[in-house]
């Protein structure tokens, strides 16, 4: 076989390879995940109060709220900084379940080398418009400490606000909710993360938050902002699963990356094979016209 026909050959491998890269994918839906598998095991308190998932919506920046200091304030004014956001949804006087989700999300914050207040900032959101703003400062003191990172409680901030106001970003979120004949509310656990312009890019279900999901999903919502390249990479390898309530490598991605691979490979090596074949024929040109000029001088010499 000579060198075009192990070009030729090649080539037909790495075409072959590309189409079973491509062909092999699984058609996704167009949020690039599959819809999660609904339990029927519930609590019957939060039958009906899963978190919607409403991915690209903007949030309501005119909302009314209260900040800990008493000061009217709107939802719009906390994104100027354009830092993207993790909000919490729930009620500073909860008997388990929020308790439960706060802890878990400063467990998860502990773990990244980001903090609250720097790359992005964090919003707790009271369900109960009759929490006030003094309860909100005790809570945000509180957790800043638990938090024990510097500025951290500039990043972390405890707000209240009307019904109108806060089922209005509720809704907006996906986050259902409702008052329970106790005077308690029935609600899910769950943490949205917003770009820096009030965009819901995630939402992470459940009370324990990971640092990697943490991370990977606050990437996504700095877009390009946030992050190194390489955690830049290790997001676009991901996807989000809603079944799992976190980040899973993404298949398709994996194989686009070892077919990228398996291309640049077989083209060095068809390149190496193309300068190879240019190579030897340059050194054989030579020593062909070296030969027929001793045959033309060595004739002249003869006829002498």
């Amino acid at each position: 076989m000579n060198s075009r026909q192990a070009t030729l050959l090649i080539c037909l491998i790495a075409v072959a390879a590309l189409a079973q890269s491509v062909f092999a994918q699984r058609p996704l839906d167009p949020h690039g995940y599959e819809p999660p598998v609904q339990t029927t095991d519930a609590p019957k308190e939060l039958a009906g109060l899963e978190v919607k998932d409403q991915r690209g919506v903007v949030l309501p920046m005119q909302s009314a709220l209260v900040d800990e200091t008493g000061k009217s304030i709107t939802l719009g004014e906390l994104f100027t900084d354009g830092r993207p956001k993790l909000v919490q949804l729930g009620y500073m006087k909860c008997p388990m379940l929020c308790g439960l989700a706060l802890n878990g999300l400063v467990r998860g914050m502990q773990g990244l080398d980001w903090s609250a207040g720097d790359q992005f900032d964090v919003l707790f959101i009271s369900i109960n418009p009759e929490e006030t703003f003094e309860l909100a400062a005790a809570k945000r003191k509180g957790y800043a400490a638990e938090y024990a990172r510097a500025g951290g409680e500039k990043g972390w901030r405890f707000l209240t606000g009307s019904e109108a106001s806060v089922r209005g970003i509720a809704d907006a979120v996906g986050f259902p909710y409702r008052k329970m004949d106790n005077g308690e509310y029935a609600h899910p656990a769950a943490v949205f993360v917003v770009t820096g312009d009030g965009r819901l890019a995630q939402y992470l279900p459940g009370v324990a938050q990971s640092p990697t999901d943490l991370r990977l999903a606050l990437t996504g919502a700095g877009e390009g902002q946030l992050g190194s390249t390489f955690d830049q990479f290790v997001f676009w390898c991901h996807q989000f699963d809603p079944n799992k309530g976190g980040y899973v490598i993404w298949a398709y991605r994996v194989m686009q990356l070892a077919g990228a691979v398996t291309l640049l490979a077989l083209g060095t090596v068809v390149w190496m094979l193309l300068r190879n074949e240019a190579r030897a024929k340059r050194l054989k040109a030579p020593n062909a016209e070296i030969f027929n000029s001793k045959n033309i001088v060595s004739g002249v010499v003869s006829r002498h």
